[in-house]
C-alpha cells in the first residue's frame, strides 16, 4: 500500500503531492458520509414499510427518495475525484461539478413542496437550471473542440 502511495507522489510538485494528498483525504470523508447516509437510508426504508398505508403518502415517500438522491449525487462526487486521482490530472474538471450542480438543483426542483413554493423560489430556480445547462452546453462545446483537435 505504502508502495502504492509513493509511487503516486514520485514526479509530481509540491502542490502536485499537497493536493493528491487532500483529494484522498476527501475522498475518504466523502466514503465515510455515503456508508453513513446509505444505513440511515435502509434504516429509514425499513421503517417506512413498517408504517403500512402511510408509506404512500407524498411526504414520506419525498423524504426516502431525497435521500436516496442525496447518495447518488454523493456516490458521483465521489467518482469524479477517483477519476482526477486515476488520471492524475489532480483537479476536478469543470463539467463534472456543473453537472454535480445540475443534479443538485433537479433534487430540489423534484423534492420542492410546491404548494407553499413562491413565484420567486420558482422563477429562481428555474433560472439557476437554465443558466447552468448553458454553462455546460459552453463546457462541452469547448471539450468537444479541444478533443477534436488533438
Amino acid at each position: 500500500m505504502f508502495s502504492g502511495i509513493k509511487e503516486a507522489l514520485a514526479g509530481r510538485t509540491f502542490y502536485g503531492r499537497f493536493e493528491l494528498i487532500v483529494s484522498g483525504f476527501i475522498l475518504l470523508l466523502i466514503s465515510v458520509i455515503i456508508v453513513y447516509t446509505s444505513i440511515l437510508a435502509s434504516i429509514t426504508v425499513a421503517e417506512d414499510f413498517f408504517l403500512g398505508m402511510q408509506f404512500i403518502e407524498t411526504g414520506v415517500v419525498k423524504d426516502t427518495f431525497g435521500l436516496i438522491l442525496t447518495i447518488l449525487i454523493l456516490l458521483e462526487f465521489n467518482h469524479s475525484i477517483v477519476s482526477a486521482l486515476r488520471q492524475r490530472e489532480g483537479s476536478i474538471q469543470g463539467s463534472i461539478i456543473v453537472l454535480i450542480t445540475i443534479t443538485v438543483i433537479a433534487r430540489k426542483l423534484i423534492l420542492l413542496d410546491y404548494a407553499s413554493a413562491t413565484p420567486q423560489l420558482l422563477l429562481g430556480l428555474g433560472g439557476l437550471a437554465l443558466a447552468l445547462g448553458a454553462l455546460y452546453w459552453l463546457i462541452a462545446g469547448v471539450e468537444r473542440r479541444r478533443r477534436g483537435g488533438q
